[in-house]
């Protein structure tokens, strides 16, 4: 994999901002790890490092939607680890596809996924437990996660037609404007992309009316996201 650094930022952090915790942002702003209270033992050096994202390769199907970033507290020592470290990822374009973080696991030589979720409609976040790691957000050119929910009439049940998760896979489907959520079970394939390249999920009308009225017929900024 290409090393060639373009941005760095390197920062000590002293005993009086362990106690009160830190957050070390990168040098474009798009890139923040929130160091809690307590969570180092000890004073420490850390650096984030930016590398243009275009010199790595990625998992099939994923692409890049941010640059890679990488930070290092230097004394391991300090690091506790009885709390994760927070980690926040702008991304470098507002799309509605699927996006994970994902840290190049050096063992296994490939980028790997991470537990993380949307912050805002730019923004990915994260937590780690690991003193060092190299973190880039890719997204899935083959997989919705914003868009369109319209409703049908199936079995009057809280369950959905996808055309990205098969059958038995539940989601949550969330209405990013009012806050309103759901648990769906995907029991249907649909809708067909070609015809509606917006529409993100289908819910049954029971699953729908949790989210807003049926006179409604389409809640327009919808998430949906995998329920592990």
């Amino acid at each position: 994999m290409a090393m060639t650094v373009t941005l760095i930022t390197d920062i000590n952090i002293d005993q009086a901002t362990i106690s009160r915790g830190y957050t070390v942002t990168s040098n474009d702003q798009n890139f923040r790890l929130g160091i809690y209270p307590e969570v180092l033992a000890e004073e420490t050096r850390v650096v984030i490092k930016q590398y243009d994202c275009e010199l790595f390769e990625y998992p099939e199907n994923w692409l890049p939607a941010s640059d890679v970033y990488e930070f290092d507290i230097f004394n391991k020592q300090a690091f506790k680890n009885e709390k994760p470290l927070k980690i926040r990822i702008k991304t470098l374009d507002q799309t509605n596809n699927l996006k994970k973080i994902f840290f190049w696991n050096g063992v296994l030589s490939e980028w790997v996924e991470l537990p993380s979720e949307v912050g805002d409609s730019e923004t990915m976040k994260s937590i780690l437990h690991l003193p060092y790691a190299k973190m880039i957000v890719l997204e899935n050119k083959n997989i919705l996660q914003i868009g369109d929910a319209s409703w049908y009439g199936y079995k009057g049940c809280l369950c959905a037609a996808s055309p990205d998760y098969e059958k038995g896979t539940m989601l949550n489907v969330k209405d990013l404007d009012s806050g309103k959520e759901v648990v769906v079970k995907v029991n249907d394939y649909g809708p067909d992309r070609s015809l509606f390249p917006n529409r993100v999920v289908d819910l049954d009308k029971i699953a729908f009316q949790k989210l807003g009225k049926l006179s409604c017929g389409i809640l327009r900024n919808v998430l949906v996201t995998k329920v592990n």
